[in-house]
């Protein structure tokens, strides 16, 4: 039978030249979104290394000079530290609240905020990111040890005044996490001007900055607060403060009923409570541009595949209607409806796969040359291939079998008598 599809195939090359083209072109579009869907999914499914479920932060602002508001009398000019201690105190001991924290040094998450270092061992330098927190810092974003334990242990190194690296440096620079602890590891921060000797006392589970980009080089370091000899109108510009909040007590309510609460208690000076942010809010609009992007991909996605069932019911539709004398002449000599309906399906089948060869080779170097999406992430490429390939002719063979239907179905209730009858 394939042999003789083949050569149908071939003496109606004229009226099958359009289709085949557009199958060309449609399957090199195609795999090219599948293969952007793809690059982007493995990168958004691997682990981040934080967790910002039931995250909000916090943000503090100082009631300005020339307010009716502003407290003239207010004694908390100096050690402003210790005001803004009184008031992650005050947090603290929320009922709803399950662990707070507080970063300096830039370090915000999905926000473009971050400070930067250079780490040097032995002969190897890499860069990456300065992280200055406190040690509840793993609790609130639910960190954990490179081996997958709970962060205590990463708390306690801060609190020992020791650092904590990322499982992507300690490999890096140490070969395993394990090797890497009571290592000593010269790192130099961004403005400073030599480096500094640190003693390893944790190492924590690769992290990402976002959910579609690469895992960073990073170390975390304890922030100090109690020692600001400033305003306190400088010391809650200086830090951040998040909060986790137990499950049971977040929803749709929590920010306006919080803040209500809150905003007397909150008031310290000219210290006031200003916002109560979730940091799905700063997630959603800094991957604004990659949804951006993967919207555009599935539309297109749709949009071939809309092309393809048109085209294919279109021509299949009028190449039944040209071929109603010989699908009569097949039923008349023996030939089942289910034969008809069957020989029309591989018949369409063949021509997919017949145009799917170019096709292959002109992604193939497109591939190669790197123009398709390249994720910071390095991915293997035959499973990308494979991946791509199989998504492409998945989605194309379910419009040839859609698009086939119709007429395939059509010419199956065709009557022998009529058709030969007609010619």
């Amino acid at each position: 039978m394939l042999r003789m599809i083949f050569i149908q195939l071939w003496n109606e090359r004229k009226s099958n030249v359009l289709i085949f083209l557009e199958l060309v072109v449609v399957s090199v579009c195609l795999w090219y979104a599948s293969d952007a869907l793809y690059a982007y999914y493995k990168q958004f499914s691997r682990p981040l290394g934080f967790d910002i479920s039931h995250v909000y932060y916090v943000e503090l602002a100082t009631v300005p000079q020339g307010s009716a508001d502003y407290d003239t009398i207010a004694v908390h000019s100096r050690y402003g530290g210790a005001d803004f201690l009184t008031l992650y105190d005050r947090l603290s001991h929320h009922p709803a609240v399950e662990a707070v924290c507080y970063t300096g040094g830039n370090h915000f998450h999905y926000r473009y905020s971050n400070q930067y270092a250079s780490f040097m061992h032995d002969s190897l330098t890499r860069n990456g990111f300065v992280r200055q927190i406190s040690p509840t810092y793993f609790d609130v974003f639910r960190v954990r040890t490179a081996d997958g334990r709970p962060g205590d242990e990463l708390v306690q190194a801060l609190r020992e005044n020791r650092i904590v690296v990322t499982a992507t440096l300690a490999d890096d620079f140490f070969g395993s996490a394990a090797k890497a602890h009571n290592q000593e590891i010269y790192i130099t921060d961004q403005g400073a001007r030599d480096s500094v000797a640190y003693r390893i006392g944790g190492v924590s589970e690769p992290q990402r900055y976002s959910d579609f980009q690469n895992y960073n080089y990073a170390y975390y370091k304890p922030v100090g607060i109690r020692d600001f000899s400033t305003s306190s109108d400088n010391a809650i510009y200086a830090v951040r403060l998040f909060i986790r909040v137990k499950p049971a007590a977040d929803g749709n309510r929590f920010v306006a009923d919080f803040t209500r609460e809150m905003l007397p208690q909150l008031r310290l000076g000219n210290i006031y409570l200003k916002e109560v942010i979730p940091m799905s809010n700063y997630r959603d609009e800094y991957l604004r541009s990659w949804v951006n992007d993967i919207r555009m991909y599935a539309s297109c996605i749709l949009f071939f595949l809309l092309n393809v069932f048109l085209g294919i019911i279109g021509t299949f539709w009028f190449r039944t209607q040209q071929r109603s004398a010989e699908i009569g002449l097949r039923m008349a000599m023996g030939a089942s409806r289910r034969d008809i309906f069957r020989h029309l399906f591989i018949e369409g089948f063949v021509l997919l796969g017949v145009a799917f060869v170019p096709a292959a080779i002109i992604f193939a170097n497109l591939a190669y040359m790197e123009v398709t999406v390249q994720p910071d992430m390095q991915l293997s490429a035959i499973p990308r291939t494979l991946c791509g390939m199989g998504l492409t002719l998945g989605l194309i063979g379910l419009m040839v079998v859609i698009g086939m239907g119709f007429p395939a179905y059509r010419a199956m209730k065709l009557q022998p008598a009529d058709t030969l009858h007609d010619e």
